[in-house]
């Protein structure tokens, strides 16, 4: 190597020594895939040591935090040598949790053999998004306290892409408060409110997994977006779900049942290229129409 191409190496090397994202470099040639060099920048991200780093691989930053679909887009794209652009919940030494944007590019040697993977990480807070989610306030529902709609409508788009990357099911429900017009005429908006806190509640402690999304969407109704197995298992959660709103017994004295109670319409798709995030909601709106249509207080779910 001659002087001048030294020289370009070693400004090369400073650039990805010094640069601010967290750069690692990932050995695509070994099972494990394991992380073979890291810049300062990671470790000031993530609070590991060059070498503490280097003695794992790529889940070093997620630890038990497994059930990201976006993980399962990444490691798709690697075992087919592709790069990709996922979002991650990442976890520093000392346990707190980050947002990183993080993009992975694949590299072949001269005979165009894959060798490395090199994985550029930002840290969203760096633009000033930080929290349970890049601008968390504005994505909260400040009466419930979960998703409001622009959060489902982004996770949306994300989990579907997903859904279709690594040909997953999804399920798409729409939740309504049965009468809840006449229950705010006869107990007020007060009680409405606590009304909504209550069953908006019941309805995210029943879907938890880091792939569900669940959002006020408007008024009374509530949407949920969802990995799901397949549509009876799908059928029989939303039905459990109708029973667990009974079951908190507020009182509603213009329904035939005596309480509160919701409908659910829903879809569960294998979503092909052509699929739209716009569809799915309408189909599932559709079966919501047809619940109330057949009495309320009940489930309808297509496939």
């Amino acid at each position: 190597m001659n002087s001048g191409a030294q020289a370009y190496q070693d400004l090369l090397s400073k650039v990805v020594s010094e640069a601010r994202e967290g750069i690692a470099i990932i050995d695509a040639q070994q099972q494990d895939l394991p992380l073979i060099y890291v810049n300062e920048g990671f470790e000031k991200l993530t609070g590991y040591s060059s070498g503490e780093a280097m003695a794992g691989n790529y889940r070093i930053l997620q630890g038990t935090d497994t059930g990201q679909p976006e993980i399962a887009v990444m490691l798709a794209a690697m075992a087919n040598g592709e790069g990709c652009d996922v979002t991650l919940r990442n976890y520093r030494k000392d346990g707190s949790m980050f947002w990183g944007k993080l993009r992975i590019s694949p590299m072949h040697n001269a005979q165009g053999t894959l060798t490395h993977f090199i994985g550029i990480m930002k840290d969203m807070a760096d633009r000033g998004q930080s929290g349970q989610q890049p601008e968390a306030s504005s994505y909260i529902d400040p009466l419930i306290g979960i998703s409001n709609r622009r959060h489902f409508d982004e996770r949306f788009v994300d989990l579907l892409h997903v859904a279709q990357r690594i040909h997953s099911g999804i399920s798409v429900l729409m939740i309504d408060l049965d009468q809840f017009k006449l229950f705010n005429e006869r107990y007020g908006h007060s009680a409405g409110d606590e009304c909504l806190r209550r069953v908006g509640d019941c309805i995210a402690k029943s879907f938890i997994r880091t792939s569900d999304c669940v959002a006020r969407y408007g008024g009374e109704e509530f949407a949920v977006v969802s990995f799901s197995t397949g549509i009876e298992a799908l059928r029989d959660h939303a039905q459990k779900l109708c029973e667990q709103v009974r079951a908190l017994n507020i009182p509603h004295g213009d329904s035939p049942h005596g309480v509160v109670t919701i409908s659910i319409g829903g879809i569960h798709r294998m979503p092909n290229r052509d699929a739209t995030e716009e569809l799915l909601i309408e189909l599932a709106n559709q079966e919501l129409s047809s619940a109330k249509r057949s009495g309320r207080d009940r489930v309808h779910i297509i496939g």
